[in-house]
């Protein structure tokens, strides 16, 4: 397989774009994700072709990469005031200084942080993630036990992981991982994800018969699947 990067015009706009020849392709497909447009072809396709095929697809290409220009996250200040996702709902972040650190959820949607030396970023985001690491050990274990009920099995035991590329992962130990970043999203999205890596208990792959498992423990999963798709850059970049 050979990468390439290349630009191509398309209407107004100049596009970056990796382009893939592999000898096992058998047709040209494009893709669109956080890196950017990737043009996958066979070897021997020619640049004539290639470039009939981005300018035939120029409006789905757009559209794509303005989809994922809307969810680029946004960085964070970390200051007094700034909004949290928690569970799908938005906090305000109040910050005081104070000579020891306390974080506590106010019942009028605030995140209030005592701390000594508030304004360091870093310090704040310490504190936070620490937060969200203490109440997501509760939230996945309670989810995990509800959803091992219907499935009648003995819960697993539930880890946090703090991977970058991934919301959850089952061994064939019974030990189920999942990312202390999905307390930002919205309920139903952490019990889909929490159902997910339960059926591989059942099912080991993602199989029909996965899928089957899923579904009937989170019927709507799919409307989840689909907003943690779209949340997922901004959840991953806390």
């Amino acid at each position: 397989m050979i990468n390439e990067a290349r630009r191509v015009r398309l209407g107004e706009r100049e596009i970056d774009f990796q382009l893939k020849r592999s000898a096992n392709r058998r047709r040209a497909v494009l893709s669109v994700d956080e890196r950017g447009l990737t043009v996958s072809v066979p070897w021997r396709t020619s640049e004539r072709y290639i470039a009939r095929f981005l300018q035939d697809s120029a409006s789905w290409i757009m559209r794509k990469l303005d989809a994922w220009e809307a969810h680029r996250p946004r960085q964070r200040s970390w200051q007094a005031g700034e909004l949290i996702d928690f569970l799908g709902r938005q906090l305000q972040l109040h910050l005081e200084d104070a000579p020891i650190m306390l974080v506590a959820l106010a019942d009028d949607n605030r995140l209030a942080l005592s701390m000594p030396a508030p304004h360091q970023r870093e310090t704040v985001r310490a504190a936070v993630v620490k937060w969200y690491r203490r109440h997501a050990q509760t939230h996945f274990e309670r989810r995990v036990e509800h959803y091992s009920r219907q499935l009648g099995i003995e819960p697993p035991r539930v880890f946090l992981s703090d991977a970058q590329t991934r919301w959850g992962s089952c061994s064939a130990s019974r030990r189920v991982r999942l990312n202390w970043r999905l307390m930002q999203a919205a309920p139903d999205v952490v019990d889909y994800v929490v159902a997910h890596e339960l059926a591989h208990l059942k099912e080991m792959n993602h199989s029909i018969r996965f899928w089957r498992i899923v579904g009937r423990l989170c019927p709507e999963y799919a409307t989840a699947r689909a907003e943690l798709n779209a949340m997922g850059q901004h959840y991953m970049a806390l």
